[in-house]
């Protein structure tokens, strides 16, 4: 018995290929939601030298991303039952992007807060999102490994942004951010 035939009940390896080309764009939105986690580590001194922001703005610019977070997951389970899972991924991919670009062009707190913002709601969707389509299409032997690259990515992203944080400048760690998000839309606009 072929491995493909064992795990997924037919003789087809290119079905287990897709299923694992399937996860490894899923799971960029997991990457995307770390990198934003781990944004403002990296970034505090240049931000609030660059655009002269006191503590208490900056601490705004922080936290933020949480309450967009908290939306974005509430609103999760409606989006993917109206634009299915691939669609509340591109969604919430867009919604990243446009934060991310917003961070990058950024020249107040009111610009850096809104690009925040989105992109909290952006991984928020992620956080529900992800897992549950690797889960739905991942086979039975395979869903729990499959889905754990979830975490892994979400970690990955945030350690990544603390390494290249300190090697890069604030504007140019915003791409971090954008880069696997246009993969993921530019991926799922081909499935």
């Amino acid at each position: 018995m072929a491995a493909s035939e064992h795990l997924l009940g037919r003789p087809t390896g290119s079905s287990l290929g897709m299923v694992m080309a399937s996860t490894g764009v899923a799971v960029m939105g997991s990457f995307a939601f770390g990198v934003a986690i781990g944004y403002s580590a990296p970034t505090e001194a240049g931000i609030t030298q660059d655009l002269q922001l006191s503590l208490s703005q900056y601490s705004v610019l922080g936290s933020i991303l949480t309450i967009g977070a908290m939306i974005g997951a509430v609103a999760s389970g409606y989006i993917a039952d109206v634009a299915g899972r691939k669609g509340a991924m591109r969604a919430s991919a867009l919604f990243c992007v446009v934060g991310w670009l917003a961070i990058f062009l950024a020249q107040s707190a009111a610009s850096l807060d809104f690009g925040r913002f989105c992109t909290g709601f952006g991984v928020g969707v992620f956080s529900y999102v992800v897992p549950v389509f690797i889960a739905e299409i991942a086979p039975k032997a395979l869903r729990g490994v499959l889905t754990a690259l979830n975490q892994l990515l979400v970690c990955t992203g945030l350690s990544v942004t603390y390494i290249v944080g300190t090697m890069v400048s604030w504007r140019m760690l915003a791409t971090a951010g954008l880069v696997p998000c246009i993969i993921l839309i530019g991926s799922l606009l081909h499935s």
